[in-house]
């Protein structure tokens, strides 16, 4: 028989672990909330660098006829890809595909060829799935750009053009995906410079450090009061409508991550076609976005059926909404491409402020899990 203990000694390497009191775990905690509140300034750090690169990467491209964009990714880079897909068709007219890279290198890849632009994500910048998936795209004759906050990584140097994220990820990452996302949102101008809703997008992005500098700071404590009050749940989920399921799939994942519970995100309209949500059970409901506003008033209408608390987060009223939600949070009016960028800012703190009330009251990962 063949021996994996080495294979699995390195696919469970994280050092933090699901205990009340693991120290590696909670001292990623307290780093991600120091990160999270440098969003804006590294979202402006990180465009003002990328101007040059960006100018340099549009004269490559000029005459290339594309007819793609695919912009792969694992996790949270995934999730910026999916989150920014609107963004990037808006800008570009062109169709985008948020990809899983593995999925991508594996199978997506095949029907590439050289009007696919293929854009990886990898914070490391060697994510063996994300690497993968450009390699399958290159060897198709796709052009490929790597993205990655750390320096001189592989992703960097491999392919036809590299962009750099200056964001810092000693916790889990925030600030690194928010400045991705708004990364990708110029890259889409780069691609089409003519485009005038891409001029529309590229101006209001630049109004957006400060907006998330400001929305971070009044969100903390009520945000902080929602987590005391959830924090003793094993199971919360999240959904949102195009752009913002991606910002609930961030938000699951940080509350995974920092918590550590079981927390899911589904698509708003997926929501409906199961019994999905059980008594008890805390949902998060993203809808910033005006489309999904008939949609989001459904859920919070079988939330309060089945007994489920219920987060909305809105940007513009919605009585009929917040009279059955425990909390609201209103944010700022954006265009739906860019939505994601302030609608993940509740859920890092939710992330954050209920690991925080969690390991107070001594709970790690639920009971049933522990083993």
């Amino acid at each position: 028989m063949t021996d994996f203990t080495s294979r699995l000694k390195s696919l469970t390497a994280e050092p933090s672990r699901d205990t009340p009191d693991d120290a590696a775990r909670l001292s990623r905690v307290e780093r991600t909330r120091t990160e999270f509140f440098g969003q804006g300034a590294a979202i402006r750090q990180t465009l003002a660098e990328a101007a040059a690169p960006l100018s340099a990467l549009s004269a490559a491209l000029e005459g290339r006829a594309l007819t793609r964009i695919v912009v792969a990714g694992c996790g949270d880079s995934w999730f910026a890809g999916v989150a920014m897909r609107h963004a990037l068709e808006t800008v570009t007219g062109l169709p985008v595909e948020g990809a899983q890279a593995l999925d991508f290198a594996c199978y997506g890849a095949r029907a590439g060829g050289s009007g696919t632009l293929c854009i990886g994500i990898s914070s490391g910048g060697n994510t063996p799935a994300v690497m993968g998936a450009l390699r399958a795209a290159r060897e198709r004759g796709a052009y490929c750009v790597g993205i990655s906050n750390t320096e001189d990584s592989p992703i960097l140097t491999e392919f036809d053009a590299a962009l750099m994220v200056r964001a810092t990820r000693k916790g889990w990452p925030t600030q690194s995906t928010n400045a991705t996302m708004a990364l990708l949102v110029a890259l889409g101008h780069a691609v089409a410079p003519a485009c005038a809703a891409g001029e529309a997008l590229k101006a209001e992005l630049a109004t957006l450090p400060a907006i998330i500098d400001r929305v971070s700071a009044e969100l903390d404590a009520p945000v902080a009061a929602l987590a005391e009050r959830w924090a003793i749940r094993d199971l919360v989920l999240f959904t949102g409508l195009g752009p913002n399921f991606a910002a609930a799939a961030i938000g699951a994942a940080k509350l995974r991550e920092l918590s550590p519970v079981h927390a899911f995100a589904l698509p708003l309209e997926e929501y409906h076609h199961y019994r999905s949500q059980k008594a008890g059970d805390p949902i998060v409901l993203v809808a910033s976005d005006e489309a999904s506003l008939e949609r989001a008033l459904d859920t919070a209408l079988v939330a309060e059926h089945v007994g489920g608390p219920l987060l909305a987060i809105l940007s513009q009223a919605a009585p009929d909404i917040e009279s059955r939600a425990e909390a609201v949070v209103r944010l700022p009016k954006t265009s739906a491409a860019l939505a994601p960028m302030l609608s993940i800012l509740p859920l890092h703190l939710l992330a954050y402020h209920f690991a925080v009330a969690r390991a107070a009251r001594g709970l790690g990962a639920p009971a049933r899990a522990a083993a």
